[in-house]
Protein backbone atom coordinates (compact mmCIF):
# COMPACT_ATOMS: atom_id res chain seq x y z
CA UNK A 1 0.00 0.00 0.00
CA UNK A 2 1.15 3.50 -0.74
CA UNK A 3 2.35 5.64 2.19
CA UNK A 4 -0.22 7.89 3.81
CA UNK A 5 1.86 11.05 3.36
CA UNK A 6 1.77 10.70 -0.43
CA UNK A 7 -2.00 10.22 -0.63
CA UNK A 8 -4.38 13.10 -1.27
CA UNK A 9 -7.23 13.27 1.22
CA UNK A 10 -8.30 16.91 1.60
CA UNK A 11 -11.22 18.37 -0.31
CA UNK A 12 -9.32 21.57 -1.15
CA UNK A 13 -6.62 19.48 -2.87
CA UNK A 14 -9.23 17.57 -4.88
CA UNK A 15 -10.89 20.82 -5.94
CA UNK A 16 -7.56 22.35 -6.99
CA UNK A 17 -6.75 19.34 -9.18
CA UNK A 18 -10.20 19.28 -10.75
CA UNK A 19 -9.95 22.99 -11.62
CA UNK A 20 -6.66 22.49 -13.45
CA UNK A 21 -6.73 22.05 -17.20
CA UNK A 22 -4.08 19.31 -17.26
CA UNK A 23 -5.82 16.13 -18.38
CA UNK A 24 -4.46 13.07 -20.20
CA UNK A 25 -6.20 9.94 -21.42
CA UNK A 26 -5.23 6.33 -22.00
CA UNK A 27 -7.35 3.29 -22.79
CA UNK A 28 -7.95 2.54 -19.11
CA UNK A 29 -7.26 5.71 -17.11
CA UNK A 30 -7.72 9.47 -17.04
CA UNK A 31 -4.92 11.45 -15.38
CA UNK A 32 -5.47 14.93 -13.97
CA UNK A 33 -2.78 16.82 -12.11
CA UNK A 34 -1.68 20.15 -10.73
CA UNK A 35 1.45 21.54 -9.16
CA UNK A 36 1.81 21.48 -5.37
CA UNK A 37 4.22 23.32 -3.07
CA UNK A 38 5.71 20.13 -1.66
CA UNK A 39 8.94 18.32 -2.50
CA UNK A 40 7.07 15.09 -3.26
CA UNK A 41 4.23 13.99 -5.49
CA UNK A 42 0.91 12.83 -4.09
CA UNK A 43 -1.76 10.56 -5.56
CA UNK A 44 -5.43 9.73 -5.44
CA UNK A 45 -7.20 6.92 -7.31
CA UNK A 46 -10.91 7.25 -8.10
CA UNK A 47 -12.95 4.16 -9.04
CA UNK A 48 -16.64 4.98 -9.34
CA UNK A 49 -19.62 2.72 -8.92
CA UNK A 50 -20.15 2.95 -12.69
CA UNK A 51 -17.09 0.72 -13.04
CA UNK A 52 -18.55 -1.99 -10.82
CA UNK A 53 -21.33 -2.12 -8.27
CA UNK A 54 -19.24 -4.53 -6.19
CA UNK A 55 -16.89 -2.91 -3.68
CA UNK A 56 -14.58 -5.93 -3.99
CA UNK A 57 -13.89 -5.11 -7.65
CA UNK A 58 -13.45 -1.39 -7.04
CA UNK A 59 -11.04 -2.01 -4.15
CA UNK A 60 -9.02 -4.51 -6.20
CA UNK A 61 -8.55 -1.92 -8.95
CA UNK A 62 -7.60 0.72 -6.37
CA UNK A 63 -5.08 -1.57 -4.62
CA UNK A 64 -3.43 -2.64 -7.87
CA UNK A 65 -3.17 0.96 -9.06
CA UNK A 66 -1.67 2.16 -5.77
CA UNK A 67 0.82 -0.73 -5.83
CA UNK A 68 1.94 0.16 -9.36
CA UNK A 69 2.37 3.77 -8.24
CA UNK A 70 4.33 2.71 -5.15
CA UNK A 71 6.76 0.57 -7.13
CA UNK A 72 7.34 3.30 -9.74
CA UNK A 73 7.26 6.30 -7.40
CA UNK A 74 10.93 7.14 -7.92
CA UNK A 75 10.33 7.53 -11.69
CA UNK A 76 7.61 10.19 -11.24
CA UNK A 77 8.53 13.88 -11.03
CA UNK A 78 8.17 15.42 -7.56
CA UNK A 79 6.02 18.45 -6.83
CA UNK A 80 2.71 17.39 -8.36
CA UNK A 81 -0.66 16.14 -7.17
CA UNK A 82 -2.11 13.42 -9.40
CA UNK A 83 -5.71 12.24 -9.59
CA UNK A 84 -6.23 8.98 -11.49
CA UNK A 85 -9.71 8.00 -12.68
CA UNK A 86 -10.29 4.39 -13.71
CA UNK A 87 -12.34 3.54 -16.80
CA UNK A 88 -14.61 0.54 -17.24
CA UNK A 89 -12.05 -1.40 -19.29
CA UNK A 90 -9.68 -1.62 -16.29
CA UNK A 91 -11.81 -4.40 -14.77
CA UNK A 92 -10.43 -6.97 -17.22
CA UNK A 93 -6.78 -6.03 -16.79
CA UNK A 94 -4.09 -7.89 -14.91
CA UNK A 95 -1.68 -6.08 -12.61
CA UNK A 96 1.08 -5.93 -15.24
CA UNK A 97 -1.32 -4.35 -17.77
CA UNK A 98 -2.39 -1.75 -15.21
CA UNK A 99 1.25 -0.91 -14.51
CA UNK A 100 2.07 -0.59 -18.23
CA UNK A 101 -0.91 1.67 -18.83
CA UNK A 102 -0.06 3.89 -15.85
CA UNK A 103 3.54 4.27 -17.01
CA UNK A 104 2.27 5.10 -20.50
CA UNK A 105 -0.07 7.84 -19.27
CA UNK A 106 2.63 9.37 -17.04
CA UNK A 107 5.07 9.43 -19.97
CA UNK A 108 2.39 11.00 -22.14
CA UNK A 109 1.89 13.70 -19.50
CA UNK A 110 5.69 14.21 -19.29
CA UNK A 111 5.51 13.51 -15.56
CA UNK A 112 8.35 10.96 -15.59
CA UNK A 113 11.94 11.77 -14.62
Amino acid sequence: MIAKEIRISRKKDFDRILKSKSKFYSNNFILRFSKNELSKSRFCVVVSKKISKRAVDRNRIRRRTYEALRLNYDKIKPGFDFMIFAKLSVLKLSYSDIEKDLLYIFKKAKAMQ
